[in-house]
């Protein structure tokens, strides 16, 4: 998760806005018609620099003709509207915004001024400032009993009905026990790790999957550590490690989510290098599997059909891996559905379940999907705004329930992986919540 906030502000940079009088220059050259996403994206935040509103608008709208939906756009183009006095265009920027379950101040955002007092402006400030509004369906299911902990990952083994929870703060993994308690799996340092971020059980061969990242939330990173990164197999059973996997190159990287696949394949997201790789049941070297128009790749899953790995990722959305090509294409979404700021999913039926903690608020949420698995159509809180839910993270699917990190404590750090002031840290909870 530690780079998500990097990859989210190239497009939240765009809807900074500065109080001003509407004008429509052209004092900044657009970006060219075969120009990416992302140097519309500098482009636009050059032009909202100039106080440039059409350039600003200009590229907004370039950027979502390729990215699509994306809360910060949208909203953006609301102020880039009311600042050039298209007052309509604005209001329904803010309308579609609204039905995301979004919210912002609308009330106290000066960029917005000249919309105040305008039909249908109290309604919809009203609508968006409630989608604050907690929506509280999950109970606890265990908190973690030490506050340094910092969870991460959270996997589930059916057969022996334990739980095992990775710690960013000290690399070790814990198992959960409902009926016997916590039992260390695997103690810090000694297999040569870092934090431990995503994890996943594979109950066939009895394997315990873990991504490990020196990153400085670590209590023992080394600055010469920075960017290294592998993968852990370990002993599902006894914790002894089996395997490390690295990356096939020498580059900076952040593995961080994984996912099993029915056949035993192994997919890993590298938020980092914007890399999905792969591990083939019984080979002894990741590959890189998809890298192309990926961005931040986090929480992955698998279709009904086991056929494509879905990816979410944390500025794009979803996109879909054909598992015997590669080929990647973007999961569609109506204008209502929110899909960035995704860490943790998973799949159940034509619906995918998703920890969005990159949007405010905060929330777990149902994202419905058509039969193909190819678009989605719809979108449900299941938990949202809610007291525990500061820093959610990763997800597991344990029978008809989804099992959640929500207050990971990531939010209590600066980008040092120091303790911000006045913050403590305490322990962590996990929430259960049903998915009929």
């Amino acid at each position: 998760m530690g780079s998500m906030m990097k990859c989210a502000a190239m497009i939240a940079a765009l809807m900074v806005i500065a109080p001003a009088a509407a004008q429509d220059s052209t004092a900044v050259e657009p970006a060219g018609e075969d120009s990416t996403w992302q140097e519309h994206s500098a482009a636009g935040d050059a032009a909202r620099a100039a106080r440039d509103w059409g350039g600003w608008r200009y590229h907004l709208v370039r950027v979502r003709e390729e990215v699509g939906y994306h809360p910060s756009l949208v909203f953006g183009l609301a102020r880039a509207d009311a600042a050039l006095g298209r007052t309509e265009d604005a209001l329904a920027w803010l309308q579609t915004f609204a039905a995301s379950g979004l919210t912002r101040d609308v009330e106290n955002d000066s960029a917005l001024a000249s919309l105040r007092g305008a039909p249908g402006w109290a309604a919809l400030a009203e609508r968006i400032a409630a989608n604050a509004r907690p929506v509280a369906n999950a109970q606890l299911a265990f908190a973690l009993p030490d506050s340094a902990f910092m969870p991460e990952g959270i996997a589930f083994d059916p057969r022996t009905r334990r739980f095992f929870v990775s710690s960013l703060r000290s690399g070790r993994i814990l198992a959960y026990a409902p009926d016997g308690g916590f039992s260390e799996l695997v103690p810090a340092g000694r297999d040569g790790q870092w934090a431990m971020l995503g994890i996943a059980v594979d109950t066939l061969t009895r394997t315990l999957w873990a991504a490990t990242y020196a990153g400085p939330y670590f209590t023992g990173y080394a600055a010469a550590d920075s960017g290294k990164s592998a993968v852990l197999a370990y002993d599902l059973d006894t914790g002894a490690l089996r395997r490390r996997y690295t990356p096939p190159d020498s580059g900076a990287h952040q593995l961080g989510d994984l996912a099993v696949a029915p056949d035993g394949d192994v997919f890993v997201s590298d938020s980092d290098g914007g890399v999905v790789y792969r591990i083939e049941r019984g080979e002894e070297e990741m590959e890189a599997f998809a890298q192309d128009e990926l961005v931040s790749p986090q929480g992955l899953a698998f279709t009904s059909d086991g056929r494509r790995v879905l990816v979410a990722d944390y500025v794009r959305g979803v996109a879909s891996l054909e598992r015997e090509s590669g080929e990647l294409e973007w999961v569609t979404a109506a204008d209502s559905v929110a899909v960035s700021g995704i860490d943790g999913l998973v799949r159940v039926g034509h619906r995918l379940i998703a920890v969005q903690n990159g949007v405010t608020p905060k929330r777990v949420v149902e994202l419905r999907m058509d039969d193909a698995e190819r678009r989605i159509t719809g979108w449900r809180a299941l938990e949202s705004a809610t007291p525990l839910l500061t820093e959610p993270t990763h997800i597991v699917l344990v029978g008809g329930e989804v099992f959640f990190v929500a207050d990971s404590g990531w939010d209590r750090l600066d980008d040092d992986g120091r303790l911000k002031p006045g913050m403590v840290l305490e322990p962590a909870h996990v929430l259960r919540v049903a998915v009929p």
